[in-house]
């Protein structure tokens, strides 16, 4: 009996360790293929359609490899503060490219409704007023409210926007960069491929 309860004695942390040890393997190969999402996106360019074709492909491929990744109900992610835009395949502005020039893209959320899609160029910026409404757990729907234009943060005018769509949200996760800094990651399709991140 004393070598069956010795026997039992030793299963029992092997069983947990293993357990341990798959689920940090798990959570290392997410963190490992998130990151080489963002990157593949970087070397790409915010804006897809001036690369070539094939390394917008690149883009894509490893947005499909991080999907299956996401967090459960990926549209219901509370989301604060500012997101920055780290790819577009969109032909619009919505990439940031307006005419010849290509500014900075941000998202900013005020609230669980409101948001602001914001392109800079210096102290110039264009913020399209935007209110979404969560449909399920993976698509929200998005409706344009107001366009503005402000220098060094001072209003030069408002305007009515129409509009909007259906957006597709794919993916919402957090990773943590090589630095240990903490990153909110989100992939859409509106229906382009869009991917975000957020410093947390």
């Amino acid at each position: 009996l004393s070598c069956l309860l010795v026997g039992l004695n030793w299963q029992q942390p092997l069983k947990i360790f293993g357990s341990t040890t798959t689920t940090t393997s798990s959570s290392l190969e997410r963190n490992d293929k998130i990151l080489d999402l963002l990157r593949t996106a970087r070397s790409v360019g915010q804006v897809g359609v001036l690369a070539p074709e094939q390394e917008q492909l690149k883009v894509e491929e490893a947005a499909n490899i991080v999907i299956p990744f996401t967090d459960s109900k990926p549209a219901r992610t509370p989301l604060i503060g500012e997101h920055k835009l780290v790819y577009s395949a969109a032909k619009g502005a919505s990439s940031g490219k307006i005419g010849p020039l290509v500014g900075k893209v941000s998202q900013l959320f005020e609230d669980d409704e409101i948001f602001y899609n914001r392109v800079s160029f210096g102290p110039l910026q264009i913020a399209l007023r935007a209110k979404r409404e969560i449909k399920n757990d993976s698509t929200i729907k998005v409706s344009f409210l107001e366009t503005s234009f402000s220098l060094f943060g001072k209003t030069l005018k408002k305007q009515q926007a129409g509009g909007g769509g259906i957006w597709k949200v794919k993916f919402t996760g957090k990773i943590e960069d090589k630095n240990g800094k903490e990153k909110l990651v989100r992939i859409m399709e509106t229906p382009s491929l869009f991917v975000l991140e957020q410093d947390l």
